[in-house]
């Protein structure tokens, strides 16, 4: 989607919101991440207390504290604009897409040489 808008002279100065294939809770994309990895260890999560402790020693975390907000009520982005001007999303299904992605970054840690 990005690259498609970059093509597009009436794309630029504008918002444009890149819509996900739909709404999905945090502890499933965990689940997914460990059938894909192979994995089940822990995962926790955190909240603002723990969060701003840890941008003590990480400022991003401060940040991602400032972000909250976005996990307290689900998100979904809107895709009426993209498909107005451009077309259809296509969106990769959520399973297909963390399993790619944990298959390419183990594949990328077990090619590197350190």
């Amino acid at each position: 989607m990005i690259v498609e808008l970059a093509g597009k002279d009436f794309a630029y100065e504008q918002n444009w919101n890149i819509p996900g294939s739909g709404l999905i809770a945090g502890r499933n994309i965990v689940k997914i991440a460990q059938a894909a990895s192979g994995s089940v260890k822990p995962v926790i999560s955190l909240k603002k207390v723990g969060l701003s402790l840890l941008g003590i020693g990480l400022p991003v975390m401060k940040e991602v504290v400032e972000m909250l907000y976005l996990t307290e009520e689900p998100l979904t982005l809107s895709r009426d604009k993209y498909e107005r001007f451009v077309g259809p999303v296509v969106a990769t299904p959520f399973q297909k897409g963390i399993d790619s992605t944990i298959k390419a970054l183990q594949k990328g840690k077990s090619s590197s040489v350190y």
